[in-house]
């Protein structure tokens, strides 16, 4: 009888810990953790666009064959064309997800006109926070 009581506590106990580890929750949270398809191609295709810079410098150093690099950059090309593509009809379907990171994301690059440093020696558009040109490095007007 004693054994059946430590079994079956035991086993509560057990149950109390990994019942949380392995529920699915429909939390904001875990909404905002979880990462969706669009996440996936993005990074795919970050990946690839790396991959095509190394690919670019391993030539530039001698070495890859012409042919190789050749055939190897299609391919690559290819896959980033393929993801790209698979990006824009995602991001064209009537997911509004989509439509608010688009609208996110296109905010956040714009700054007003008149929040920027304007360089007095080369005329480069700075953000505000900068003390020095980030063009030609010479000190801006505050």
């Amino acid at each position: 009888m004693t054994y059946l009581l430590c079994a079956l506590l035991g086993g509560g106990v057990i149950a109390a810990i990994c019942v949380p580890l392995f529920r699915k929750e429909n939390t904001l949270e875990s909404a905002i953790i979880e990462e969706t398809e669009w996440d996936l191609l993005i990074r795919k295709k970050e990946v690839l666009l790396a991959n095509i810079q190394d690919l670019d410098f391993e030539y530039k150093c001698g070495k890859l064959s012409e042919t190789d690099y050749k055939q190897v950059r299609n391919e690559m090309a290819g896959e980033v064309g393929r993801v790209l593509e698979h990006i824009h009809n995602l991001e064209a379907s009537l997911d509004l997800d989509a439509l608010i990171r688009r609208e996110v994301a296109a905010r956040k690059d714009v700054t007003p006109k008149g929040s920027q440093n304007t360089c007095p020696s080369c005329s480069f558009n700075n953000p505000p926070k900068n003390k020095f040109c980030a063009e030609c490095g010479a000190k801006l007007n505050s």
